[in-house]
């Protein structure tokens, strides 16, 4: 007997979201730039041709990857009062922030290392002031050390460190299942903050 169009639809649905998860996840483990249409395919147990049914070119999943996380954090985080911060309470947001989605766990430890790795970081440490976050992230810490809140030195070092810390945070996370242990934000606040003298 065969499908009615309803059930097609859920059996798409359902491939569409199977596609989805396995490059998430592929994404995250392997970097985007190492993962094929045909890896996505095959570890998504579908055939090569029929992934591109539903996407045409990885970087059309990873697009609609990028949509559904801030579909995804902005269901748990109000947004709009960040805008407003500026210096250490901009990074102590953003920390909080980020160690809460991977203590909340499943696809909120994926979707923060896909942004981790993505969003943030180049290529090579030489294109690291040209990505995307990297000029808010700069002005914020310039902020933080002109009050003295955070320690003088160079800001791309310092921004370098920061975000090789909470990508390994995160990627213990994915590795142990949700059962690492996460610091608390003080902890990799105090990294940057200027010591008391």
């Amino acid at each position: 007997m065969p499908r009615t169009p309803e059930a097609n639809e859920l059996v798409k649905d359902k491939r569409r979201k199977q596609i989805l998860t396995t490059a998430l996840k592929l994404f995250c483990l392997e970097g985007y730039d190492n993962v094929t249409m045909d890896e996505i395919a095959k570890k998504s147990k579908i055939s090569h041709g029929l992934i591109y049914h539903y996407y045409t070119k990885k970087s059309d999943i990873l697009d609609i990857l990028i949509k559904l996380s801030r579909e995804k954090f902005n269901s748990i985080f109000d947004f709009s009062s960040v805008k407003t911060l500026e210096g250490e309470e901009f990074f102590q947001n953003l920390t909080d922030f980020i160690l809460s989605c991977l203590s909340i766990g499943g696809d909120y430890v994926y979707y923060i290392c896909l942004h981790l790795s993505i969003k943030s970081n180049p290529k090579n440490l030489n294109e690291f002031d040209i990505t995307p976050i990297y000029k808010l992230l700069e002005k914020n810490f310039l902020i933080a050390q002109e009050k003295g809140d955070f320690e003088q030195g160079n800001i791309k070092e310092y921004l370098i460190c920061y975000f090789y810390l909470l990508n390994s945070i995160t990627m213990a996370a994915i590795y142990s299942n949700g059962k690492a242990q996460l610091p608390s934000s003080n902890v990799i606040m105090n990294l940057l903050k200027k010591s008391k003298d």
